[in-house]
């Protein structure tokens, strides 16, 4: 499995990849080209969906470029994460206490032999994530995660990969396009106490949590002009995510289909769209929503704990 993840940073291919998201009503696919070359330079080129053909993102270690053809713009934007070699080790170490790597038979993809590895959670018995990986380089080549219920929530795969050096031409990016600078994304920070203190309100939290998942990290944001306090939680493979706020930002469901309910005494909405769930009340004095890979009656439990 550690083969597996680092693989990326030590190999330089081509290929073609599809993936496709599945929704509680529709499916979101994407094909595209990619290019890459150990340890940090990735060009994905966008064959499909029509609306998409021609644009391209380009990775440069924590810096994404995205080619916007048809507005002739170029997105310039810092990913911290993309680098967090610690995060990673942290993630991988809760990833092997709360699953179990399960062999299943082998398998092809993109014409080459496959090792197939399932991902079983100790607490649940349930499959959440299928794995080919390359025999010869443990290349991740597909991936199925799965939801709660056991249907396919999203698969990555390979149609075709070849390893081969890779100019670092590629990577350059063009010329004769607009430059907007798009959102920095950095680490959020593991110091929850410190975020908590400085949050500007009492801010609160779940007192309980699924087996398996711990607080990893958080960080403060503007959401609409209204501070913020994101905590997340995580046990390896799936996340949660708590946001409060002390103004009453509302969350934006006006492209869901909304859903009332009752958390304890207080009046609450929900959304769902394919594996994951938002929650969204307010206790009278902040206000909260919860977001995560769980069931509603998951997030519940963890709402009404907080």
């Amino acid at each position: 499995m550690r083969q597996a993840v680092l693989a990326y940073s030590q190999l330089s291919y081509v290929g073609q990849i599809q993936n496709v998201d599945f929704g509680t009503n529709r499916a979101d696919a994407v094909l595209f080209r990619v290019e890459h070359r150990a340890p940090d330079l990735t060009r994905r080129w966008y064959l499909a969906p029509e609306a998409l053909y021609g644009d391209s993102i380009i990775s440069r270690g924590t810096m994404e470029y995205d080619i916007d053809v048809h507005r002739n713009r170029v997105v310039v934007a810092r990913n911290d994460a993309l680098d967090d070699q610690i995060a990673f080790d942290d993630n991988f170490g809760l990833l092997l206490r709360n699953y179990k790597a399960v062999l299943a038979p082998d398998t092809s993809v993109a014409g080459r032999r496959a090792f197939q590895v399932l991902l079983v959670n100790k607490y649940t018995g349930e499959t959440v994530i299928r794995l080919s990986l390359d025999a010869q380089t443990k290349l991740v080549l597909e991936k199925d995660r799965f939801g709660s219920n056991g249907t396919v929530t999203s698969q990555m795969r390979f149609e075709q990969i070849r390893y081969t050096a890779v100019p670092t031409q590629v990577f350059d990016v063009p010329t004769g396009f607009t430059r907007v600078h798009g959102q920095d994304e950095g680490l959020p920070s593991n110091d929850l106490q410190a975020l908590v203190k400085t949050a500007g309100f009492r801010a609160l939290g779940p007192k309980y949590l699924p087996d398996g998942f711990l607080p990893i990290a958080g960080e403060l944001t503007d959401v609409k002009g209204v501070r913020t306090l994101h905590l997340m939680y995580s046990d390896g493979l799936r996340t949660v995510s708590l946001f409060e706020n002390a103004r009453g930002a509302a969350v934006d469901m006006s492209h869901y289909t909304v859903h009332s309910t009752k958390l304890q005494s207080r009046d609450a909405q929900y959304v769902q769209d394919g594996p994951t769930t938002l929650l969204a009340w307010s206790d009278g004095v902040l206000h909260f929503a919860l977001v995560g890979e769980l069931t509603l009656g998951e997030l519940m439990r963890i709402g009404a704990s907080v």
